[in-house]
């Protein structure tokens, strides 16, 4: 007997309303045709050499969804928050300053096992359906895929502003490989004239809608142990930025009163983010204790340890 499958509207709502339940605050559909209108604009950044910290980016990749994964049809992508009122870097006296996304478990052992349950789930309802789960870490446009489903645009510093519910947030994907009824895109962004992120960037890394990282603080403290120029160096000892940089969305007016993550969910302080700066660890055993399970992990001791150099001193 054939295989029936469900009608693709009710399968959309089911998925978007089983999203919800997982944690996201938003979820939007979007097709997974090539991004033509985004084309010009990121070969030109990467011919400006704006990728030359960032090798493992590639352009023909990241244009196409397909290239990625050839099966994939339709993304759910969803808006999952991770900021809290009470989480503030720097707060602490005498404290360095950790992005806010630093402040809780790994991010990708919480979403992808949501997002791998979701579309275990949704494989019993639809029979031979087709998915993979992309959290930050596959040559994917994100933010690009998420303004295409309808969860907001991409705003002067880059980052996807939610509408109302701000920038605090991570970004995970769901590609299917069956067709379902798109959302809505966002055609327009909301920034308007205001260019409070661009003034507020401690090494002025920002162009409107535009990155460059080689003078992103983030590049230096989270991506690549190349040395910083010196500028951005007496940028970071003069921010205190000791690991990404929030500098930009804590002055965007989208987050004056934005979605905030479960507190339950992102758990407490860690030492890191309310010991003395001079108290903070600089060996690699303690180091490892303190960022175990952590998106930190990804940076070594040792490039810990030359950022703290870069802060405080030798």
């Amino acid at each position: 007997m054939p295989v029936e499958h469900p009608d693709p509207l009710a399968f959309k709502t089911w998925l978007r309303l089983e999203a919800l339940e997982a944690g996201f605050a938003l979820v939007g559909f979007a097709p997974c045709d090539p991004f033509r209108s985004e084309e010009d604009r990121l070969r030109g950044w990467f011919q400006e050499g704006r990728g030359t910290l960032l090798p493992y980016l590639d352009p023909a990749t990241l244009l196409d969804p397909r290239s990625l994964w050839p099966q994939a049809r339709t993304a759910l992508a969803g808006f999952f928050p991770y900021a809290r009122p009470d989480a503030v870097p720097g707060a602490a006296p005498g404290s360095l300053k950790l992005s806010r996304y630093l402040w809780g478990p790994d991010y990708h052992m919480i979403l992808k096992p949501r997002l791998t349950r979701l579309l275990e789930a949704a494989q019993i309802r639809w029979p031979r359906l087709e998915g993979r789960v992309c959290v930050d870490t596959a040559p994917l446009l994100e933010r690009q895929l998420a303004v295409r489903a309808g969860l907001g645009w991409q705003g002067k510093h880059t980052l996807l502003i939610a509408g109302k519910d701000g920038s605090w947030g991570f970004l995970g994907v769901l590609l299917l490989s069956v067709v379902l009824p798109p959302d809505e895109p966002v055609h327009t962004e909301h920034c308007g004239t205001c260019t409070a992120c661009l003034e507020a960037c401690p090494s002025s890394a920002l162009e409107p809608f535009r990155l460059k990282p080689a003078r992103c603080l983030t590049t230096y403290t989270i991506e690549t142990e190349t040395e910083p120029p010196p500028d951005v160096a007496a940028a970071l000892a003069t921010s205190r930025w000791a690991a990404g940089c929030d500098a930009c969305q804590d002055v965007c007016p989208w987050n004056r009163a934005p979605v905030w993550g479960d507190p339950a969910l992102w758990g407490g302080d860690s030492p890191l983010h309310t010991r003395p700066a001079e108290d903070l660890p600089r060996g690699a055993a303690q180091w490892r204790k303190l960022t175990r399970k952590t998106a930190l992990r990804r940076v070594r001791d040792r490039h810990w340890r030359a950022t703290l150099s870069q802060i405080l001193g030798p």
